[in-house]
């Protein structure tokens, strides 16, 4: 039985996750594109989140800790700045991009893997 090579909500959420960076690059963004950021990546841990309890994932505790760090992280960059210039801009997509890869290629395709190998799914 062959299995596929990912979780498509998964890949889904991530490039939409990548696309909201992307526009945070932009010189015509406004503060919503963060909020739009923020709510999408809480409902994309929530999701994740939900999966690893339901699944009893063993790796679950360090995930949702990098989750948390995540979010106190971008708190603390979005506390920081008053203004919305090109210097938050590119601090935060800078960031968040390499945030966004070492996770997505680092501890989600471990979940993934163990999504894909589960019997439950």
């Amino acid at each position: 039985m062959q299995k596929t090579s990912d979780l498509i909500w998964q890949d889904t959420q991530h490039q939409e996750l990548f696309r909201l960076i992307d526009q945070i690059r932009e010189d015509n963004v406004d503060i919503g594109v963060f909020r739009k950021l923020h709510n999408y990546a809480e409902f994309h841990f929530a999701l994740e989140e939900a999966y690893m309890e339901q699944m009893e994932y063993p790796g679950r505790e360090a995930h949702v800790a990098a989750h948390n760090k995540f979010r106190k992280e971008l708190a603390t960059m979005l506390e920081e700045h008053h203004e919305y210039d090109e210097e938050l801009r590119h601090s935060l997509s800078l960031f968040l991009s390499e945030w966004l890869k070492r996770h997505v290629l680092g501890i989600d395709k471990k979940l993934e893997s163990f999504i894909l190998d589960s019997e439950v799914k």
